[in-house]
């Protein structure tokens, strides 16, 4: 059992954000991956295919966290495996620890996205000192650390 053999009981809201939460994390590293945004009729279609049928609502649901919580192991285990090509345990089982593979792409990623932030301030600063430029380099690099730049 997740959570070093603890059973955690998860209020309905809480299972609603939750799956929200990775469901956001699994549309991010899709578009990453793929280069564009994901959109509800890309989801219908891989899922129609193996017969599994998503209402456009239950989609907002899903990837909002409002609504009614998506129940369905069907559906949930086809959008984790044909979708997004998961484990279905990390949308069945809300209290499953994160595969090892959306672990690794989630910080893969998030790498990427500070190279991006470098990248963009490094083009937008002009003739800038490299004094000047290694401090913004710091804060950035802190910033996104979670540390604070002294």
């Amino acid at each position: 059992m997740a959570n070093g053999g603890r059973s955690v009981f998860l209020t309905q809201q809480q299972k609603k954000e939750r799956l929200a939460d990775r469901m956001g994390i699994l549309v991010d590293i899709w578009e990453a991956d793929n280069n564009t945004a994901l959109t509800y009729p890309h989801v219908e279609e891989a899922l129609s295919a193996h017969g599994i049928h998503l209402s456009r609502t239950r989609w907002s649901y899903l990837i909002n966290g409002t609504g009614s919580l998506v129940t369905d192991q069907e559906l949930l285990k086809g959008i984790a495996e044909y979708v997004f090509a998961v484990p279905a345990s990390y949308l069945c089982d809300l209290n499953s620890e994160t595969p090892p593979e959306v672990e690794a792409r989630m910080e893969f990623l998030v790498q990427m996205r500070k190279l991006k932030v470098k990248n963009f301030a490094a083009r937008n600063l002009g003739a800038t000192s490299p004094e000047m430029l290694r401090t913004i380099t710091r804060i950035i690099d802190a910033s996104m650390n979670g540390e604070e730049e002294d």
